[in-house]
């Protein structure tokens, strides 16, 4: 079974379309969208985010860093905090 050029999908028997450069090179495709990207605009599929290379390369990256451990900080104790005595306030009285 082939597969895509440019997005690394499998091609079933009798789908999808072969192109050949004039050196000679076969290129598969599986739609005209992944012709165009290769082709016309040419894309790198590595940068393009729904193709396989791209995933694999981002599962990559992240399989080779590790994780830093999770350091316990002590928990601080909480201060005692002073209540604070309600100013209250004497109503004037109102002459009449």
């Amino acid at each position: 079974m082939a597969e895509c050029s440019f997005c690394g999908e499998k091609l079933k028997p009798g789908t999808g379309f072969l192109f050949v450069k004039k050196d000679g090179t076969a290129l598969f495709f599986c739609s005209r969208k992944c012709e165009k990207n290769l082709l016309v605009l040419k894309r790198k599929p590595s940068a393009t985010k729904w193709t396989n290379s791209f995933q694999e390369a981002k599962k990559g990256s992240k399989v080779g860093k590790k994780k830093k451990a999770k350091v316990e900080k002590p928990k601080k104790e909480k201060k005692e905090v002073k209540k604070k005595k309600k100013k209250v306030r004497k109503k004037k009285k109102v002459k009449k």
